[in-house]
């Protein structure tokens, strides 16, 4: 029964280490300490709670929830904008995408990268930013369109040449769900953060 026990933790640290530790620091915008100490947090958590979470992507929703809720209880640390871009850049971020993500509030920030670089489903998005659906939606409309609006104001090359133009008052065209600029976001967003397989 240990032993069962133990490759079941084996497991479950093999699926979900490495994707949320990097979820972590997109969140934590490159804090490797606040990012580590969320992320070992939650793993701990989940751990104890491994026979209840086999569905993966269930899994991942919760303990991504648990990390949100870690850094969300954090008081910001001094900030380096430099060391943290590089910490990123490992991730495949590039410069640009680290300054549109920190326009972000931390809720659309995991809102945004669980739903457009990991891909999990609405439901899923739900749980890591513990809101009901149609809050849930309006947190990750809101992070779309700022993220968007950011890298075009930015002049991040790979992100204008993939998104639509702003409007001429300014104001980028709402991103709906379904709709192509929602696409064109996911498709920016995977391509400047996490060249990476989803989480799947």
């Amino acid at each position: 029964m240990a032993l069962q026990e133990e490759l079941l933790h084996a497991a479950f640290r093999d699926v979900h280490a490495a994707r949320l530790h990097g979820f972590a620091l997109l969140v934590a915008l490159g804090d490797r300490h606040a990012a580590g100490q969320a992320a070992s947090r939650a793993l701990a958590a989940g751990l104890l709670r491994a026979h209840d979470l086999r569905h993966p992507e269930r899994a991942a929703a919760w303990l991504r929830a648990e990390v949100v809720r870690d850094l969300r209880r954090r008081r910001p640390g001094p900030s380096d904008a430099a060391g943290r871009e590089g910490v990123l850049a490992t991730l495949g971020a590039t410069p640009a995408a680290c300054r549109a993500l920190g326009t972000l509030s931390l809720l659309e920030r995991a809102a945004l990268v669980a739903e457009a670089v990991e891909r999990l489903d609405p439901i899923d998005v739900e749980t890591v930013v513990g809101k009901p659906p149609a809050a849930a939606h309006r947190i990750l409309r809101s992070a779309r369109e700022a993220y968007l609006r950011a890298c075009l104001t930015m002049g991040d090359g790979a992100s204008a040449r993939t998104s639509e133009h702003p409007h001429p008052d300014g104001m980028v065209e709402p991103v709906r769900a379904g709709g192509e600029l929602a696409e064109r976001v996911r498709r920016i967003t995977r391509g400047v953060l996490a060249p990476h397989a989803p989480v799947r």
